[in-house]
């Protein structure tokens, strides 16, 4: 998707996103409108539903004067009757208990029937039911008859003996909205067929407008394309400018120019510079007084990437890889504008964001009155040496599974970290970890399986301490922790505890939803209490490791409670 879009002109890429933001513009308006329409027909079929079932009413009220609504065939009569209307699909009434009570059973059709209705009793509220059924759709409405002394000019009570108020029946009629429907899917047709024409008709106009407003850019594009077929700047012909066009595009336009204009003039100095560093092998740049880039030689671009056009007029900075602090760049330029030179090495970056090394040496070029012209730099790739004298320090100190220091590193971390306890009078301790069970895991479910054991045997210790810690694997399922600068004695007894804990939790593999568990044996050193040297360190850690496996297991023992 990504790749397809940036094939795209830039009259592509303004008119489609107006188009899709059109496109959902005028869908939301359809749907908005399309939504009050239904509404508004849905209301008025509510409102007639509602003036059939109060005629219902009425036609009962008037029964019940004349004295006929004792007669079940009278009501079924008026009821059959009002089915007989237009668009009425059904009409029932229905009887209350308290009716039934006073004045019998009635006819099936008068029992309440389903959850609706006794809603509406239980409610006294006029109730709505839509069927959306796209063969025969209907709207139901059951209306309540609420006893009253004076019900439409006709007081209730003096035949039923109910309280005020309270619900005697309902009326129940159910409409066809056939033609309802109708309307809706036809008024829905109209507004589709106008959206696709309004589409239609704003992609032209925006098609045009995008055209005219990008036509410069266009022009743009070709001049350029131009100079860069010829390869030179002697095909370079000033864009036509209209000085009364101030926008972005004209900025642009006259800014090329100016920009085209300048490179033509320093065209003849670069062709010889450029020839002088053709041959070097190493890369070449020069700078101006101000240390912006003049020009480079093919090595140059050879070793960062970075062609003379993408860094001319540049500070070399930008090659800069964070690698040094600004007190590093600050002793470099001191010794240049002092001294005239300086020779190093240096981390850079690439055009492509990899970093390289390389050795460096800046010269400073001065007028015959001292002052500075040029600075020129030569230097040389040498990060593949730099990389195999860091692979060669990296196999001699780091265990290639778990990534920690290894047993030499070990030796002078724990060496470092007596000498500075000595210096700082602080405490430091000293773990010896070793997993319980591992071996029987190992065998079971192979080395492969082993191996990623120990890998997040190493990941949950690393999480228990801090950065100045240092976490080592000796070697097998033997592991350390170093834990210098201690101020406070119950950081060993937090670390140990979380590091047992974190270890007896299980350990899951690919594919085996099992979980297996091991633990650890921990054996704690105090420096100065328990040993004085590396050697004597090593040693009592080693024997309070001993007393944890014999005294049961997952736990960890200070040297000094081993009763060694």
């Amino acid at each position: 998707m990504k790749n397809w879009w940036q094939t795209l002109d830039i009259g592509s890429k303004l008119n489609i996103p107006i188009q899709v933001l059109l496109l959902l513009a005028l869908s939301f308006a359809h749907i908005w409108i399309m939504a009050h329409i239904k509404e508004e027909i849905l209301d008025g079929a509510e409102r007639r539903a509602t003036v059939s079932a109060d005629g219902i009413i009425n036609g009962m009220n008037m029964m019940m004067l004349n004295g006929t609504i004792s007669d079940p065939n009278q009501r079924l009569l008026f009821i059959n009757k009002m089915s007989d209307t237009e668009n009425v699909k059904e009409v029932r009434i229905i009887r209350t208990r308290q009716v039934q009570d006073q004045f019998g059973y009635g006819l099936p059709e008068e029992q309440v029937r389903d959850e609706m209705d006794k809603r509406v009793i239980s409610s006294k509220k006029t109730d709505f039911l839509l069927n959306e059924d796209p063969i025969a759709p209907t709207l139901r409405t059951v209306v309540p008859f609420i006893a009253s002394s004076n019900f439409r000019g006709t007081n209730c009570l003096t035949c039923h003996k109910v309280e005020a108020g309270s619900v005697n029946g309902a009326a129940s009629i159910t409409i066809d909205m056939t033609d309802d429907f109708k309307a809706i899917r036809r008024t829905q047709g109209m507004l589709w067929l106008g959206q696709i024409l309004l589409q239609l008709l704003l992609f032209f106009a925006t098609s045009r407008l995008i055209s005219h407003v990008i036509k410069p850019i266009l022009q743009l594009q070709s001049s350029m394309e131009s100079m860069q077929r010829c390869g030179s700047m002697a095909s370079f012909v000033p864009l036509p400018l209209d000085e009364r066009n101030q926008d972005e595009i004209g900025k642009l336009a006259r800014t090329f120019n100016q920009m085209s204009e300048s490179l033509y003039n320093s065209e003849k100095s670069m062709r010889l510079a450029s020839s002088i560093y053709q041959s070097n092998a190493d890369a070449i740049v020069v700078t101006d007084e101000n240390n912006l880039i003049v020009d480079v030689n093919p090595a140059f671009t050879r070793i960062t990437g970075y062609t003379l056009d993408e860094v001319r007029g540049k500070n070399p900075r930008l090659m800069q890889s964070g690698q040094h602090d600004i007190q590093f760049y600050r002793k470099m330029w001191r010794a240049i504008i002092d001294q005239g030179h300086w020779q190093g090495e240096i981390w850079d970056k690439r055009r492509d964001g990899g970093l390289y090394a390389k050795s460096v040496n800046i010269i400073a070029l001065r007028h015959q009155d001292g002052s500075i012209y040029r600075f020129v730099a030569q230097f040389s790739d040498i990060t593949e040496k730099k990389q195999k004298d860091e692979l060669i320090h990296w196999q001699a100190n780091y265990d290639p599974l778990t990534n920690l220091p290894n047993r030499r590193l070990f030796q002078d971390r724990l060496n470092q970290a007596i000498k500075l306890a000595h210096r700082t009078e602080l405490p430091l301790a000293l773990f010896f970890i070793d997993l319980d069970y591992f071996k029987e895991i190992n065998d079971t479910l192979g080395h492969a399986n082993g191996d990623v054991l120990l890998m997040e045997v190493a990941r949950r210790i690393s999480s228990c301490v801090r950065e100045a810690d240092t976490v080592a694997r000796l070697g097998g399922d033997e592991f350390t922790v170093i834990l210098p600068e201690l101020s406070d004695a119950t950081q060993i007894l937090r670390v140990a505890k979380n590091i047992v804990d974190k270890l007896s939790q299980p350990f899951f593999f690919v594919n085996d939803e099992t979980g297996y568990h091991v633990s650890a044996s921990i054996g704690i050193a105090n420096y100065p209490q328990d040993a004085m040297d590396t050697k004597g360190l090593i040693k009592c850690a080693d024997k309070a490791m001993y007393a944890a496996k014999s005294e049961g297991r997952n736990r960890f023992v200070y040297f000094s409670n081993s009763g060694q």
